[in-house]
């Protein structure tokens, strides 16, 4: 898992697709996503979520040969905070990040304070799995490009600036984490230094959540458990690799 520190003396480039603007690029945090500018690894997670994770996000087949049904996704947001106009403020950016998506609130549960914790749906839109993925990874690109890449796109520009908005938002949360479908994005505060994760989990990922489901309510936790269980996928792959399976 590639870490990337922001460069704070330079912007993140543009194509003429993105119109010459830039991402906004909030200060003093590093990133760690699934993948880089280079797309290592991309294959892989495609080929590790694709008719895994999605039965996790509530997409089932009845069979090979049905229709495929598509139920909304479901959603969890954990705040490390009790300031409740800080924790709506963020609750509302976070949507419009996922409006950039096409995916829109259909139902939510009320919060729950202390911490503040949100239970929320989105519509998917009868879109097929592949198309729920492309769209949940295009969010977490749209974290990439806040730090090591440039935009490809209008609207890759669009979800970039809105993560923005959102991530400049969080100063003064020093935890988050929210799950999107099979969707991790999340941020801790180590000494002082914030870190922000995202990436489409895989199904190894995705089980261990479902083992510890208060995980989601730990995020400096969370975040490692993450990083460890793709390190050791990424090893064995290596392994059989060099074995030639």
């Amino acid at each position: 898992m590639e870490i990337k520190k922001e460069n704070s003396t330079s912007k993140p480039k543009t194509s003429n697709g993105g119109r010459g603007r830039n991402p906004r690029t909030p200060k003093n945090f590093r990133i760690t996503t699934g993948g880089n500018s280079n797309q290592r690894n991309r294959s892989w997670i495609i080929k590790r979520i694709l008719g895994r994770a999605t039965r996790v996000i509530g997409i089932k087949d009845e069979n090979e040969n049905s229709k495929v049904i598509i139920n909304d996704l479901p959603c969890e947001i954990y705040l490390d905070t009790d300031n409740v106009e800080v924790a709506e403020i963020f609750y509302k950016n976070f949507l419009n990040v996922l409006k950039t998506v096409d995916l829109e609130l259909t139902k939510e549960y009320p919060s729950i304070k202390g911490s503040w914790i949100k239970k929320f749906w989105v519509g998917t839109k009868n879109f097929s799995k592949s198309e729920i993925l492309t769209r949940l990874e295009k969010i977490e690109r749209g974290v990439e490009l806040q730090y090591i890449d440039k935009v490809q796109s209008e609207v890759d520009l669009n979800t970039a600036n809105a993560i923005g908005i959102l991530l400049a938002q969080t100063k003064d949360i020093p935890q988050f984490s929210s799950l999107v479908g099979s969707l991790l994005f999340a941020k801790t505060t180590i000494n002082g230094e914030s870190r922000i994760f995202a990436q489409t989990l895989t199904q190894d990922q995705l089980a261990i959540l479902k083992e510890n489901p208060t995980l989601i309510h730990n995020p400096f936790n969370l975040i490692i458990k993450m990083e460890e269980s793709k390190a050791n996928v990424l090893a064995e792959s290596s392994v059989k690799k060099l074995e030639g399976e």
